[in-house]
């Protein structure tokens, strides 16, 4: 870990096991780098993007991509040093070369990324751990980032080393007696059990008996019921009657008047993305082990009815600093904030030529879809454009949540990255320095990005950069001559009024 910055956070496993870590930064959306430091001295580093790993840097080359590769037979040791001797990513290089499938690589990557993170939950209790917020600089590579989901990192974790925890035996001693009902919005299916576990969770579901009961009725061995009830505990997934919400809550669609007649607008299959391409640290020499895929050239039209629909999006309220202290030791963490409520989105005002002198706060635009194809053809996009139409309705769990689906169907969009920070900041108890670096590292691959570009001038200025700010707006201004949100807010500047709150909804 890097000796000159001083960490946000550190401690050891002993009072805060590896799984308890990654539900504490999850709960709470953290964005930064864990270090994981073993007795011998041997590091592993963790890149943390709104609470999930997205790359794993183990110390000691764990789980080399090659050597996966090989053994699988896919390719042969000449092969592999063959492509590690060239410059860039090993990936690419396989692919150029036409030694690989593109399938069989992602697949590959993925693998190693599940491989290297579960590894982690097994480390001893004298491995200590420092976490830097916002530091997202500290764990990079070539490598894309994974997508893999948190719940299911946890529960290949748990399956795989629960006894390594030192809280699983006193949290399965205190649930001896308790019934075990699993809640009602537990993001079951977010964990990826294996059939064999679904039958297990389905059952449970049905059951509601004691753990003691479970223990008896021998439908599943003892030491499974013991880290499956550990692992839903822990995300908050059992309902123990003390009112938590569960990780990654899955939210029931309200439902409709019987006066309402149903509008079905078009069918959309979702493929579940179980990883970002790249998935790990490169392998040593070569640069790289993942091949990056480019992203389809966009052509902007005129907007679909679902996008004129869905106009109104969110601005982050001001977040107070957060100083990020040791995750608390016990096995359920209660902390369920409530959002604040976002205003109505004002009418929509004729252009003007000059800067507007109101004050109030408008929604950015929706990017269009391509010309004479519909939203629907496009999933990620229509799950962007009901993130939209979520914040105006003031549903901002519902809105992060279609916003990070939409993230995972299509990982190479940026408008989708830039909003997620933003809603993010709507939700309230967070850092508006760590949203401004987390716009700092997207606009690191798309520094003309221009509404990425308008977001971190705006919180700039919130967080006392105003020179950052103005430079910021300006860029936005030469990139877009029409963006009257910046104009807008470069004449407040330039009027010598005070940084407002973000409590309304932008619209450029």
């Amino acid at each position: 870990m890097p000796a000159e910055i001083l960490p946000t956070a550190e401690g050891d496993l002993g009072r805060t096991p590896f799984a308890h870590l990654l539900v504490y930064v999850l709960d709470k959306q953290l964005t930064g780098a864990l270090f994981l430091r073993e007795a011998s001295g041997v590091e592993h580093a963790i890149r943390l993007e709104a609470g999930a790993p997205v790359k794993v840097r183990p110390g000691d080359g764990h789980v080399m991509l090659g050597e996966m590769l090989v053994e699988a037979g896919a390719i042969d040791e000449a092969t592999l040093q063959g492509a590690l001797s060239m410059h860039g990513l090993l990936g690419d290089a396989l692919l150029l070369a036409g030694c690989v499938e593109r399938d069989l690589l992602e697949q590959t990557a993925a693998r190693q990324f599940t491989l290297r993170m579960t590894r982690l939950f097994g480390l001893g209790a004298d491995t200590t751990y420092s976490y830097f917020d916002g530091r997202t600089d500290l764990v990079d590579d070539a490598a894309p980032t994974s997508t893999m989901h948190p719940l299911a990192v946890l529960w290949a974790g748990v399956r795989a080393h629960a006894a390594a925890s030192s809280m699983m035996a006193e949290t399965i001693e205190r649930l001896r007696d308790v019934t075990i009902r699993i809640h009602a919005a537990a993001a079951i299916e977010r964990f990826a059990p294996t059939p064999d576990e679904r039958e297990i969770l389905d059952r449970i579901r049905t059951s509601e008996l004691s753990l003691a009961q479970l223990f008896a009725a021998g439908f599943a061995p003892e030491e499974t019921l013991c880290w499956m009830v550990y692992a839903l505990v822990i995300t908050r997934s059992l309902d123990l009657g003390i009112g938590t919400t569960p990780l990654c809550a899955e939210i029931p669609p309200e439902p409709q008047p019987a006066t309402t007649r149903p509008v079905t607008l078009a069918r959309i299959r979702l493929r579940a993305a179980s990883h970002r391409v790249g998935a790990a640290a490169p392998d040593l020499a070569g640069d790289g082990e993942r091949s990056r895929v480019q992203p389809r050239p966009r052509k902007r039209g005129r907007p679909s009815a679902f996008t004129l629909a869905a106009r109104r999006i969110g601005t982050p309220p001001p977040m107070e600093a957060v100083a990020v202290t040791e995750p608390p030791p016990s096995a359920v963490v209660e902390t369920d904030p409530s959002p604040p409520a976002v205003p109505k989105p004002a009418a929509a005002e004729p252009p003007t030529t000059e800067a507007p002198s109101s004050e109030s706060d408008k929604a950015p635009t929706v990017p269009m879809p391509p010309e004479g194809q519909p939203d629907a053809a496009r999933p990620a996009h229509a799950l962007y454009c009901l993130a939209t139409s979520r914040i105006a309705e003031r549903d901002l769990a519902g809105a992060l949540a279609a916003c990070q689906l939409a993230r995972e169907v299509d990982p190479t969009q940026p408008d989708y990255a830039a909003l997620a920070v933003w809603i993010r900041s709507l939700l309230g108890g967070a850092d508006l320095r760590a949203r401004v670096a987390e716009l700092d590292a997207l606009l690191e691959a798309r520094e003309d990005h221009a509404q990425a570009l308008f977001y971190r001038g705006y919180l700039r200025r919130r967080i006392g950069d105003e020179q950052g700010a103005v430079q910021d707006l300006r860029r936005v201004l030469d990139l877009d001559p029409d963006h009257q949100d910046a104009a807008r807010e470069l004449h407040r500047i330039a009027m010598g009024k005070p940084a407002k709150r973000p409590s309304g909804l932008f619209r450029s």
